[in-house]
Order: C-alpha cells, then structure tokens, then sequence
C-alpha cells in the first residue's frame, strides 16, 4: 500500500491529563514559593531585623500578645525548615501523627499531615519526583 501524500498524519497522543496536571501544579507550586521568599525578603527588609517581624503582620494588636504568639511560632517554622531540607520521617511516623490528630478532634490537620504524607515521601525527593505514593 502506498501513501499520498495527502494523507493525513496522526497527531501526536496528548499528555495524559493526571500527568499533566501533576507538572502543572508542581511548576504553580514552584513559582509560588518563588514569590513567598521574594515576599519574606521584602517584609524583612522593611523591617530591619526578624524579630521585628511579627509586628508586621500585626501592627494594631497588643504588643505582648504578638510576641508571645511569635515565640511559639518561631521554634514551629524551624522544625518545618529542617524537615523540608532534610525529611526524615516515616509514613508509620505520620500514620501516628494523623491518629494522634483525628483522635484529638483536629481532622483539619490530619487531612494536611496525610496528604503531605502521600504526596512528598521523603524517597521522591532523591529521585526528583513529587508522584503521590499510591500505598496510603
């Protein structure tokens, strides 16, 4: 059989859309956390100094009040740092995190510690992949 040369060629197969969409988000997601340190770099140039920070975000509010919250929250932001550069846990420490969570009445944050669990195992980041893990 021989072809004409108007013979129409197949496009080529679309990406499939999960796939699609999990690069997609990944790159939104990128450029996001772009912008959150443009952000911070700003809002600390402003202010001169991090522990002047938390006055920032709220200038009309009782000033102790503000401080009191930032030094909770500080130690918090440096678990999560370490834990973003360096993920050691395990999906049985995370199974324990979210039963710890929904069994004191906090389905809100054992809905985040799962999914973060599912979709940023700490093994995707050696390999440079985010594919949600398919065994949670």
């Amino acid at each position: 059989m021989t072809t004409t040369p108007d013979a129409i060629t197949p496009a080529p197969a679309a990406p499939v859309p999960a796939a699609a969409d999990r690069e997609l988000a990944d790159m939104c997601q990128t450029a996001g956390d772009h912008l959150a340190g443009l952000i911070a770099q700003g809002m600390l140039h402003t202010v001169g100094r991090p522990d002047r920070l938390p006055e920032l975000l709220w200038p009309d509010a009782d000033p102790e009040l503000v401080r009191a919250i930032w030094e909770r929250a500080l130690p918090v932001g440096v678990v999560v740092g370490k834990s973003l550069a360096r993920p050691r846990w395990t999906p049985e420490g995370f199974d324990r995190l979210r039963t710890a969570l929904r069994e004191a009445g906090y389905q809100g944050m054992a809905r985040h510690a799962d999914r973060t669990a599912r979709l940023h195992h700490p093994a995707d980041h050696e390999h440079g992949t985010t594919r949600p893990r398919d065994n949670q």
